[in-house]
């Protein structure tokens, strides 16, 4: 498990909507039992008035989909399955985003 790891949504129920999940937790916090992810929706199911400083567009997987920051949750470890892939590369946006989220900026 690394920082900005994918994994598919645990959740049968939301996967349809909200495919993916981001890790964003430092990995200094790599012990602890629980990930802090952010939830990855398809660009199709939300409206397209989302700010995009809030909830920026990323390309994944052959999907466009919509950051949630604002939904940022823990998991636990043994929920999450096997990792999916990385989204490091895009790790500005996120880490933007989550500023939003806490300072409004």
């Amino acid at each position: 498990m690394a920082q900005f790891d994918v994994y598919a949504n645990p959740s049968k129920t939301q996967r349809g909507e909200i495919p993916w999940m981001v890790d964003i937790q430092s990995d200094i916090l790599d012990k602890l039992p629980t990930r802090l992810v952010i939830p990855l929706a398809l660009r199709a199911h939300m409206p397209a008035a989302m700010p995009r400083s809030l909830c920026p567009i990323i390309g994944w997987n052959g999907s466009t989909l919509v950051a949630l920051p604002h939904l940022a949750a823990p998991f636990r470890v043994k929920d999450l399955g096997p990792v999916q892939g990385s989204l490091r590369p895009q790790a500005n946006d996120f880490v933007a985003a989550l500023d939003a989220v806490i300072s409004g900026i």
